[in-house]
């Protein structure tokens, strides 16, 4: 559908233009796609064919606003530019929060992870604790239920020997770290996150510059660091581990007085191992594959590669 309606207009377009024509000439009962938001799942499509097919039809030919076209078509650099449409470039910009829910599909299915996470709003934190949030709130934090691992009895005789057998996870988000930021960012993320049994900075983007910085600070300082990926966030990787720590109560403490969403994590935890099972609570949903696929264009999150 979307490659006949491209020869037919023979200009570039975006996923919400061509699904408009598509509507207007017929095509839409021609196809598979539904839901509320179709011209999603149409620009992911076509996203996801130029991003496997070395040999796909499609190209994309402007990245602000996206719009694509057929390889076969030679476009002037005038026919990308919608110039109906006055775009506020601070608005088009990804948001570190629009990486989360990348984040969390990674840690639920990662084999080291198999986590549930929520996102901490550190705008919710008490009165009087603003500024704080800088170098005291995390961006998400996770838990691993020991509950497919282990029989409950050993989970038992865990607590009554006091052992842990949970693993509690902290991460501090960034859109990109540099030779600038690389410093500022890590102690925020140790300021952040050295509470937990293991914590995290994050970024889909890493300077070389900032790896070699990054390599030193983890040796001394033990934050680990993860690459998302913003093709496929289940290849995400944890390019350094993060060190094993006991978890620190007066931090957790402290959290939990001033956060809600933080008090509200600890409260699942302590319903889950009081009854020895996964207790359903308000945890960040993961999203299907497909349902990330549309997030991402919707967010246009690619437009960061």
């Amino acid at each position: 559908m979307s490659k006949i309606i491209l020869e037919e207009t023979k200009k570039p377009m975006n996923p919400e233009e061509i699904w408009t024509y598509a509507v207007k000439k017929g095509y839409d009962k021609q196809s598979s796609i539904r839901g509320k938001t179709p011209w999603n799942t149409l620009g992911a499509q076509i996203y996801s064919d130029i991003q496997k097919h070395a040999d796909s039809v499609f190209q994309k030919v402007s990245v602000r606003p996206q719009k694509f076209g057929l390889k076969s078509i030679s476009y002037n650099q005038c026919d990308s530019i919608d110039f109906d449409v006055k775009k506020d470039k601070k608005k088009d910009r990804v948001l570190e929060r629009d990486l989360h829910p990348l984040l969390v599909s990674f840690v639920n299915s990662d084999s080291h992870f198999q986590a549930h996470t929520i996102t901490i709003y550190h705008e919710s934190s008490t009165k009087g604790t603003k500024g704080n949030e800088f170098w005291m709130h995390p961006d998400l934090v996770s838990v691993h239920y020991p509950f497919d691992d282990l029989k409950t009895s050993s989970i038992d005789l865990a607590k009554n020997v006091g052992m842990d057998t949970i693993t509690i996870y902290s991460f501090e988000v960034k859109r990109e770290v540099n030779n600038s930021n690389v410093r500022e960012y890590y102690f925020q993320a140790v300021s952040n996150s050295s509470w937990a049994n293991e914590g995290y900075l994050v970024a889909p983007h890493f300077t070389q510059e900032a790896l070699r910085q990054l390599s030193r600070l983890n040796a001394s300082f033990g934050i680990g660091v993860i690459k998302l990926n913003l093709d496929d966030v289940h290849q995400s990787e944890i390019i350094l581990p993060s060190r094993d720590n006991e978890l620190d109560l007066t931090m957790i403490d402290d959290l939990s007085r001033i956060n809600p969403d933080f008090s509200k994590f600890v409260s699942l935890i302590n319903d889950s191992m009081r009854v020895n099972h996964y207790v359903e609570g308000p945890y960040d949903k993961v999203k299907s594959d497909e349902e990330l696929e549309e997030y991402i264009v919707k967010k246009q999150i690619r437009e960061l590669i």
